[in-house]
């Protein structure tokens, strides 16, 4: 059903299909609310379910200037044809709004309706879109997918300042992987990594009913094992050496316990961050793993009581930046030619229990891996690094 309103430019409004009541709206002026200049704020004012909204048009002008019965500046304004557009917009906008939730079968509310009114770019932009919808899942994203999310969103704001949805296709696909191989130099990994996050928003997008030439579907992301960075058994030797001297830094020595801790455990630090004394039962770990919701249990080894003190674990507060930096410095200062980050201390515990005779599927539950072929991965690192070790005796020739 089409109920038309005499709007002058105006479109025709829809009445809603699924609302549990009908949308009406009115502009109007506040006359209540005198500013020093004699002027009056204009209000957009909506009624949906039961429920009212205003939304200020930021439009000021005398009581004299409003005409109530049209709902219009009149003609004693001398900007009443810009101010007029302005309204006429805004009402324009509502009706766009209200098709679009009717074709998509969703129930529109005055929340909802507020909010896409005062982000009108919510659904032009990509990157308006996606930023909105990542702040809203903010609080049941792990950190680390919550800043590798919005570190991508950025990147793609590098890329281009505004990605509009009618300009996703086939080819900003091409041009996007082309600019983040040749002009950024990515490593293939980054880059399936950033598509794999484009390609979630997109879908999101789809779902709500954007229509894009180039669908989520369309995207394909080749699965990377990314960087493995990890310590050989000599290295990590180094680092405890390093973390027991007398003339390390106490920020150092927290951070390196918190790490070497991982080191000797496997935990990831979102599990770490969370431990307290009540985890810690002898010899026994019990926790809930923050990635996976699991409950996991593992036995101390005998060096990693070593790196914690009761009752509160781990000294100092460090965000997982500052860990990282000091990681890499640390590593520099001792000679280790690797670019450590907190994650490398998993990778570390992993290979070593491999080489030192451990099973593979005992490290898959220590891990807390849902599948065997996560844990596999270290398994094909071991043989390659054994690989490599065996041309070492190629060596015993050289003078």
């Amino acid at each position: 059903m089409i109920v038309t309103q005499n709007f002058g430019l105006h479109a025709p409004q829809y009445a809603p299909m699924i609302s549990k009541g009908k949308l009406t709206h009115k502009i109007i002026i506040k006359k209540d609310q005198v500013k020093k200049n004699g002027t009056c704020a204009i209000y957009l004012q909506m009624f949906l379910n039961g429920n009212r909204k205003r939304i200020s048009l930021q439009l000021y002008v005398p009581v004299a200037h409003f005409d109530g019965k049209k709902q219009r500046v009149s003609k004693k304004n001398p900007y009443y044809v810009d101010y007029n557009l302005i309204i006429e917009r805004k009402l324009a906008a509502i009706n766009e709004i209200e098709i679009n939730y009717r074709f998509r079968n969703e129930v529109l509310t005055i929340e909802k309706l507020t909010e896409e009114l005062n982000n009108p770019n919510i659904r032009l932009d990509f990157l308006v879109y996606a930023g909105k919808i990542l702040e809203e899942q903010k609080g049941s994203l792990e950190y680390s997918t919550y800043k590798q999310q919005k570190g991508v969103l950025a990147k793609l704001k590098k890329f281009r300042s505004s990605i509009y949805f009618y300009d996703i296709n086939e080819q900003f696909e091409k041009d996007l992987r082309f600019w983040m191989k040749k002009k950024e130099k990515n490593k293939p990994a980054t880059v399936e990594s950033t598509m794999k996050t484009f390609k979630k928003y997109l879908h999101h997008a789809n779902k709500q009913g954007i229509v894009t030439e180039l669908k989520f579907s369309d995207i394909k992301v080749s699965k990377m094992t990314g960087d493995r960075t990890f310590l050989t058994p000599e290295e990590l030797v180094l680092l405890v050496k390093y973390h027991d001297s007398e003339f390390i830094k106490e920020a150092h020595k927290n951070i390196l316990s918190r790490y070497l801790f991982s080191c000797f455990t496997g935990l990831r630090i979102s599990d770490i961050e969370r431990l307290t004394e009540d985890n810690f039962n002898g010899d026994q770990l019990t926790f809930t793993a923050n990635k996976t919701s699991k409950f996991q249990r593992i036995r101390l080894n005998n060096t990693a009581h070593k790196f914690y003190n009761l009752p509160n674990i781990f000294k100092g507060e460090y965000t997982r930046e500052h860990i990282n930096r000091e990681l890499k410095k640390i590593a520099i200062q001792l000679g280790i030619k690797k670019r450590l980050y907190f994650h490398s201390s998993r990778h570390t515990f992993a290979t070593i229990y491999l080489m030192k005779g451990g099973r593979v599927e005992v490290l898959q539950k220590i891990l807390g891996h849902s599948e065997i072929k996560e844990t596999m991965i270290y398994v094909h690192i071991v043989k390659s690094v054994e690989n490599e070790q065996i041309m070492l005796m190629d060596g015993i020739f050289d003078n």
